[in-house]
């Protein structure tokens, strides 16, 4: 293949990946994150004061990270986002538009390396237009998700410590670490099987590199040793929800049929449960159910829960190259499956409901390479039926991902709107126009963050914004993790907190909550209705 063939083709290829990512992005995914509406307020309050919601300047963000609900997102997402705010608006696509533009990007990226790990441009190619068509990649790509950064920056950064860029690769990689924490967890490792498998020259320019890196990953150091700690003890499986019950409960069983306490806590401790918990969190990144068959547990980042996040034919191209690897274990595919089996490691030790797709996002470029590299190995069994077998493989790609664009389009809308705080964007500019009728406007902490949403599309003065959250920075002292447990905060007329509908006031009150926050009968001026058919905000008001 020709270089003029194969930059034509790429060329394709990314047309066809970002017209999957770029278009429609403020109708899909149905519905819109407080995590999103938070990025594009904070974007919007950066490029006005050169501050985030809390006051906090920009340069200090990256050894504080953004404090956000109390749950402390690493900064570069809003930074990005800065410029699509400036020149169209604070608005659900302006706000989506940074992670739609990396996220074709990391096509190339993920080419790049491809070629640069194999040296095959058919490889490089196939691997450019499983990632445009990855049902994975573009839904985390059509939010305001940060963790879909990281399929651009950890390529890139990878391909260019390998074409011994290494200032340049050590710039790529520092911006990876202040993406996302998973992101920011795994680095330190992948640059490891960098250093094992491709063993570099020690030169004045790794050395560069070297001290470049330290440099700009500082910031990031001093950010985990305040803030940034106290998220990871609130995701890690170390401070379990249940504060170890489970152990206890065993060890309680364990008495009651008669074992010895000193015999119970050998089998039953803090360590094996969490050993157990751990293998189980890790290989289900790995089995075939969230793979091909259930895929992400949850439908808060787009994703589409029930539907694998690879296609069920790329199964095949598994399975073809984990036999080519025991057959001829090469250090590019050795180095590729590495990286895999790390992808999964920030996820491993998180809460959740696992299959968090988001967490695991860090190891879909190197799943990509691995697919790709069986693929072109099938190609290259075929022998003389090469075009025969070429044509059914793309043929079969046509009907799934025909399949998936069906699913995205009419049926994950159902499943997406009520996880994404669906309805705000109707709900405010509805009831904007009577709120001046109202001396307070009382919102239900039941929302999730409901401060961010009238920040974002009133919008709320970032100034304003950054006074009135003065009064609520001791929340934390109160004994709450997020903003939104706190009942009573206020940003100007809006009180947020429990809605209590049927209380006594003094002052004419605008409620705005669930439809079931509500007593029966109880009036309304509208509700907003998720694409479910069933209400998701109900705006009513009193007089005294």
């Amino acid at each position: 293949m020709s270089k003029k063939t194969f930059n034509l083709l790429l060329l394709v290829i990314l047309i066809l990946g970002g017209l999957a990512r770029l278009s429609s992005l403020h109708r899909y995914p149905a519905g819109f994150t407080p995590d999103e509406a938070d990025f594009g307020y904070n974007a919007y309050s950066l490029l006005l004061t050169g501050k985030d919601e809390w006051g906090t300047p920009a340069w200090a963000l990256f050894y504080q990270n953004l404090r956000s609900f109390g749950d402390y997102k690493l900064p570069l997402y809003a930074f990005l986002a800065v410029p699509t705010v400036r020149i169209w608006g604070l608005n659900e696509m302006a706000t989506r538009l940074p992670n739609a533009v990396f996220g074709t990007l990391a096509i190339a990226g993920v080419c790049l390396l491809a070629q640069q790990l194999f040296h095959h441009r058919r490889l490089s190619l196939l691997a450019a237009f499983m990632f445009a068509v990855s049902p994975w990649s573009i839904s985390l790509s059509r939010g305001a998700f940060e963790s879909n950064l990281v399929t651009f920056f950890l390529p890139l950064a990878i391909y260019l410590y390998m074409r011994s860029r290494y200032s340049l690769s050590a710039v790529f990689f520092a911006l990876d670490i202040y993406t996302y924490h998973s992101a920011r967890l795994i680095t330190p490792f992948i640059l490891l099987a960098l250093f094992i498998f491709y063993r570099p020259k020690l030169t004045r320019s790794l050395i560069i590199g070297l001290v470049v890196f330290c440099l700009l990953s500082l910031p990031a150091v001093i950010s985990y040793t305040g803030a940034g700690q106290s998220r990871l003890s609130d995701v890690s499986l170390l401070n379990p929800t249940d504060n170890w019950s489970g152990v206890a409960d065993r060890r309680f069983q364990d008495a009651q049929a008669g074992l010895p306490d000193v015999v119970s806590r050998v089998f039953s401790n803090k360590l094996t449960t969490l050993f157990q918990q751990s293998a189980d969190n890790y290989l289900s990144y790995l089995s075939p159910q969230f793979l091909f068959i259930q895929g992400a547990g949850e439908a808060t980042y787009g994703m589409i829960p029930g539907r694998g996040v690879l296609y069920l034919v790329e199964g095949v191209f598994l399975i073809l190259a984990l036999f080519r690897l025991i057959r001829h274990p090469v250090r590019p595919l050795l180095f590729v499956l590495t990286l895999l089996l790390l992808g999964p490691l920030p996820a491993t030790f998180a809460k959740g409901l696992g299959f968090s797709a988001n967490r695991a996002a860090t190891m879909l470029p190197f799943l990509i390479l691995l697919l790709a590299f069986g693929w072109s190995y099938l190609l290259d069994l075929s022998g003389r039926y090469l075009t025969a077998v070429t044509l059914l493989i793309f043929a079969v790609y046509l009907v799934q991902v025909s399949f998936f664009a069906e699913d995205y389009l009419y049926h994950a809308p159902r499943l997406n709107a009520p996880a994404m705080s669906y309805g705000w964007a109707e709900a405010v500019r509805r009831f904007k126009p009577i709120s001046g009728q109202y001396s307070l406007i009382k919102i239900s902490r039941s929302l999730s963050e409901p401060q961010i949403f009238i920040a974002f599309y009133w919008p709320i003065p970032p100034a304003d914004y950054q006074a009135a959250s003065r009064s609520w920075s001791d929340f934390n002292l109160k004994g709450y993790r997020f903003l939104d447990q706190y009942d009573g905060y206020h940003l100007g007329d809006f009180r947020f907190g429990n809605l209590n509908p049927a209380d006594s006031i003094s002052v004419p009150t605008l409620y705005i909550g669930k439809p079931d926050e509500f007593p029966p009968k109880f009036p309304y001026y509208f509700q907003i209705f998720s694409p479910t058919g069933l209400p998701a905000i109900q705006v009513s008001g009193r007089q005294p």
